[in-house]
């Protein structure tokens, strides 16, 4: 019977040909050139008859590998001496349920705060009222001029140490111009508008503030505004939130569980099939992998740079699943929900958004000047608004964004338009970041302001208030 291998010709007799072919051959699969490398390595290496041609193809593989392994190791130093190496372990968690605004911080909860790729590594600490702050007292001492910060993870500031973030700037720098003056940091990751009015009403208030800064970022918080988007974006009903009813503001869902969840939830495209097999065959080497201070650091850069690269890794077991298997979960047409804000025309859930964000910003002015307080605001700009590039890649990531046009200044002409209407004074800090022509002002990855964007922010707050605080 003739014989075939992956060379032409005939199996003659006694040739190492006819030997291969007339051996047992093991177990293993043969669809590709590297499984029939491994059946011819173990007939000749068994048999110490290995041909020349096999030797240098030998030779070649281990040159190969050798170089592979020296320039990881390589990598691998440098990484460590360069102090590049991210954390270890998890991240320091801040969070409880509530009730009263579906989650808020823990009182007393401390530690180090770092993501994946270990573009920061921060120390925080809740203070005993649940804030992200020093500690105050609720009642406001005498001769002090007091405003209170509300906002989502910008006024959080847990990416920075907390003398950096840019309330503690603005409290610095106003204290330094002879005031005196305490800046409340009440700022919480998540949170949107109507969160935020809820603590004034709950607990804001109570600190007699003389200003109240609410950080409004619209690059999610008109999203955060509206339920309908919200649970499609969060997977559910988390929170208590508004309504619009006859033009008033309707408060459902609080305490958190109270009611079920609205049936406007925003549609999203049915999920792709799951791209990570069940069981991939290299996940074994992956606990081997994490104890590698390069490939810490290069796993999480390789995500956003090659997302198709990573996701074939994440197949084979080499890395976890992670933001790059949840976009291919959702399919070719999936565009991320939050950037409907820049989306024009806008689709009718976001002109609706939009329309019950007007009202929570008005009732919270109406409430905050109720106790004798001011309002202004102070607009938050997102790193693709400021940094060109950073929104080329989100086209480039999610292609079917290429399809429909979109305005990166929309929401802040929208935003605009409303609090002249009300007349709130509000500060918007895209045109000052756009002007900087230093390093970037963002976490490259995150996204959020790293200690330069959180100086700029504060200094710039700084000057726009200093001559209305007494």
């Amino acid at each position: 019977m003739p014989f075939t291998t992956m060379w032409p010709g005939i199996a003659t007799p006694g040739s190492a040909k006819a030997r291969f072919a007339s051996s047992p051959r093991p177990n293993w699969p043969t669809d590709s050139l590297i499984d029939e490398i491994r059946l011819i390595s173990w007939k000749w290496l068994g048999r110490g008859t290995m041909p020349r041609m096999a030797r240098k193809l030998l030779a070649s593989a281990s040159l190969v590998l050798f170089g592979v392994f020296l320039a990881f190791g390589v990598l691998e130093v440098a990484v460590r001496v360069m102090g590049k190496a991210p954390p270890t372990g998890e991240p320091a968690f801040f969070w409880q349920e509530d009730a009263r605004f579906g989650w808020f911080h823990t009182p007393g909860a401390e530690g180090y705060y770092f993501n994946p790729p270990g573009e920061y590594h921060a120390y925080a600490k809740v203070n005993s009222a649940g804030l992200m702050d020093r500690e105050y007292s609720v009642e406001k001492p005498e001769g002090v001029y007091r405003i209170l910060v509300l906002g989502d993870s910008f006024a959080e500031g847990l990416r920075v140490p907390m003398d950096t973030a840019f309330h503690s700037i603005l409290e610095e720098e106003l204290n330094a111009a002879g005031k005196r003056v305490e800046v409340i940091n009440a700022g919480v990751a998540g949170w949107g508008t109507d969160q935020q009015l809820l603590f004034y009403r709950e607990i804001g208030r109570k600190y007699a503030p003389d200003m109240v800064l609410l950080a409004f970022f619209p690059g999610n918080d008109v999203m955060n505004n509206a339920i309908g988007l919200e649970a499609a974006n969060f997977g559910g009903v988390k929170k208590p939130y508004f309504l619009l009813e006859d033009g008033k503001l309707v408060l459902r869902n609080q305490p958190v569980g109270s009611e079920p969840g609205p049936v406007d939830i925003v549609a999203t495209p049915a999920p792709a099939p799951d791209p990570i097999p069940e069981r991939p065959r290299l996940a074994f080497l992956r606990p081997i992998l994490a104890h590698s201070a390069f490939y810490r650091y290069f796993v999480p850069r390789l995500r956003v740079l090659a997302p198709r690269f990573a996701l074939k890794l994440a197949q084979w077991g080499l890395i976890e699943p992670g933001g790059e298997t949840s976009d291919a979960r959702q399919g070719p047409d999936y565009i991320p929900l939050a950037y409907g804000v820049y989306k024009t025309p806008l689709d009718d859930p976001w002109l609706a958004a939009w329309r019950i964000t007007e009202a929570l910003l008005a009732e919270l002015k109406r409430e905050v000047e109720v106790d004798g307080a001011e309002l202004r605001v102070v607009v938050i700009p997102a790193q693709p608004q400021v940094e060109p590039a950073a929104w080329q890649h989100i086209l480039q990531t999610y292609p079917a964004m290429q399809a429909h046009t979109w305005d990166l200044d929309q929401p802040n002409r929208m935003l605009a338009d409303i609090l002249r209407r009300q007349r709130t004074p509000y500060l918007d800090l895209l045109p000052i970041f756009r002007a900087w022509d230093g390093p970037t002002l963002f976490f490259p990855i995150d996204g959020h302001w790293n200690e330069r964007g959180h100086r700029l922010a504060g200094q710039a707050l700084f000057d726009w208030l200093q001559a209305d605080i007494p």
